[in-house]
This record gives structure tokens, sequence and C-alpha cells, in this order.
């Protein structure tokens, strides 16, 4: 197991934040059908270049071995650091390796945001918040594709990834990942809540092993619960 709290570096990947993601965050599944205005997509063009300098992004990650106690549904790390749970032992009991890792695009982005929000700019403050979503979107879907070609290069498959507080997984769990990772060289902590700080941070866990079964994309909608997401493609 590497020591993730202690030595491993923060890395650095570039985003590409999507326009059409921005657009779909915003409420727009198909501008052609909804006659989106040019106003607003002359704001989202300018918001995404200025977000594309404000945003920090960053990720602290290490591979953790681990035990399976299968009886009481834990996966089980060090020092009495656990996953627990039906729903997070059923998809990484056949993994090899666990990765876990802290994503974040720092604080600038949500600043711009809740500034435009104080002077009235609601628009535009949702438009900054929206163009954030997108790329921490973007930057986990490299992370995922970074893990992937590891993973091939070792003839090993990486799974979907999975966060606390999605599907049935305990958001408390939050807790332990801040433990195994040192969060704090990513400028990220945890509130009493289990949220996170900055909001354009996520934490996401990834099996790698032979016997996985890899996903086409780094979310699948048939295992995701939330039925009623804009995003939802099945």
């Amino acid at each position: 197991m590497q020591n993730g709290v202690c030595g491993v570096p923060v890395i650095k990947l570039p985003i590409n934040i999507d326009k059409a993601q921005v657009l779909r965050y915003l409420g727009y599944k198909n501008t052609k059908d909804q006659n989106m205005s040019s106003m607003i997509e002359k704001k989202v063009d300018i918001a995404i270049r200025e977000a594309s300098v404000l945003a920090v992004p960053q990720i602290n990650y290490d591979f953790f071995n681990f035990v399976l106690d299968a009886k009481n549904k834990k996966i089980i790390f060090k020092e009495e650091l656990y996953f627990s749970g039906e729903y997070i032992f059923k998809n990484l009991e056949k993994a090899e390796e666990i990765v876990i890792a802290i994503l974040t695009l720092g604080d600038k982005i949500e600043k711009k945001s809740a500034e435009l929000f104080s002077q009235g700019d609601y628009l535009r403050g949702m438009i900054y918040d929206a163009v954030g979503s997108a790329a921490l979107k973007d930057l986990n879907s490299s992370f995922f594709k970074k893990l992937c070609a590891k993973a091939g290069n070792e003839k090993r498959r990486v799974s979907r990834g999975f966060s606390p507080g999605s599907g049935d997984w305990s958001i408390e769990e939050q807790a332990t990942i801040f433990k195994l990772l040192n969060a704090e060289s990513l400028g990220v902590s945890l509130k009493e809540s289990m949220m996170m700080a900055p909001v354009k941070s996520i934490s996401v866990v990834y099996g790698l092993g032979k016997d996985l079964a890899m996903p086409d994309a780094e979310h699948d909608c048939v295992n995701c619960n939330l039925a009623d997401c804009q995003f939802r493609s099945t």
C-alpha cells in the first residue's frame, strides 16, 4: 500500500470545458429546440474563457491494498479505516487494488459566482457555477482515462467511480477518505456536513483488477439511482 497521507504528490491535469455540458447544467438539453438566446450563449462563452484561467485543477490520489470482511460487508485498509455497506462492498469486492482520489478546481470559480450573485447578477452567477461543474466533470473524466491507461498497461481493468453519498453509500465515509489522503495539499477541507470546501471538489473511489467489468465511460447511468437527472442518457 502506498502512503497516501504523506508521500503522494499533487498532480495537475488540463481541463477542457465543454460548452454543451455547461448548457445542460443550465437546463438546455437541446439548444436548437429551446431557442437559446445569443445573449446567453455569449455570456457562456465569456465565462468559459475566464473560468479556464481561474480554475486550478489538482488531484491527490493513491493506490491501496485492502482486506475484505464479507460477514460485515467491510473493505478494510489500515488502522481501523474502512468502507462499509452492501453497496460499496458489492461493487468493489472483486478489485485487486483500490484507488482513492480527491479532485478540485480550487475556489476562484465559486468565488466569482458568489460575487455575481451578491451583485444581483443571478444569470451570470448561475453560468459560472455551471461552468465550474462542467470543468470538474472534465477533470474527473481525464483522471479516469489516466487510470484506464495505467490499468491497460498492466492488463487490468478499472471500475466506474464511486463517491460517498451516491447510490446507497453513506456520505459519512467521506471522513475515511480524508484520513487516507492528504486533502490539505490541495487546499480542500471537509465540513461537519461531510461536504467539501471548495465546493467544486469531489472524492472518487475506483477498483482495479483483472475481473472487473470496465465501463465505457466514467459514469454509467444504468447504475445511477437519480432517475430524474437532466444528464441521464438511458
